[in-house]
Formats: structure tokens, sequence, C-alpha cells
């Protein structure tokens, strides 16, 4: 599976370590400059610098060829632009992206782009509660 990464924080980094190591091809879409060159420095993996909200980063990085994108950033609107420019590409890859706030919860659906996501908090929430029961 040919995977792109928006987002090279804890999580977008793990995801790449975890997917790289399971045999699927990995790229990388980071913002900060410094994060890229140590990931080019000390990683095995393709990352690209850029806005992953801007199409022509998207382009570079693979975006028409690629299986499925992980809008991973920390910032729920660049999430939902990634998922909107995404389910634009001729080979409609499948978005999964992480919640960062839960009031953005109803955002984050296939109406907007979104085929899978995950809140922390909601399954925080959903563990809490089967506990309590």
């Amino acid at each position: 599976m040919d995977i792109l990464i928006i987002g090279a924080g804890k999580v977008g980094m793990q995801l790449a370590k975890d997917m790289s190591a399971r045999g699927h091809k990995v790229r990388l879409i980071e913002k900060v400059e410094a994060t890229c060159q140590e990931i080019e420095r000390n990683k095995n993996l393709e990352v690209f610098c850029g806005d992953g909200c801007d199409p022509l980063v998207l382009e570079l990085a693979g975006i028409k060829v690629v299986d499925i994108v992980a809008a991973v950033t920390g910032d729920d609107e660049d999430n939902l632009v990634i998922a909107q420019l995404t389910k634009l590409q001729p080979n409609r890859p499948k978005v999964v992206a992480i919640i960062n706030h839960p009031r953005n919860e109803w955002l984050f659906n296939k109406k907007w782009g979104i085929d899978a996501a995950v809140s922390s908090t909601s399954v925080l929430l959903n563990m809490i509660e089967q506990e309590m029961s």
C-alpha cells in the first residue's frame, strides 16, 4: 500500500514508522523545515517539506498515486482541507484523519471527505464509561 501522511508530529511519525515496518511505502509531508531535516538525517522515510494544504506540495508528494492519505496535523481545519483536496484527485484515495478538538467531531465524516476519523477524547470517554458501568 502507498500511504501519504501529512503531519510529522508524534502521531504522524509513529504511524510512518509502523506502516513502513509493515512493508508499506510511506511518504510524509511536514511544514517545519528543521523537522524535515531531522527526518531526512535519521529516518528511512521519504519526506517533503511544505504545507500539506498546498495542492502543489500534495502533488509533489504523490497524492495522485497513493492509496491512503492520513491527515494527522495538529489543526483540524488543515486536516479537513487536506481531505477535501484529496477527494478531488482522480485516484480518490481513502482519507483517515485525527480530530484534535471534540467540538469539531461532527465535521469529520464522508460528506467532508473523511473515510475514517478518530478523536482521542471520544475514545477515552468511551473507555471511562465502559469502566464505570
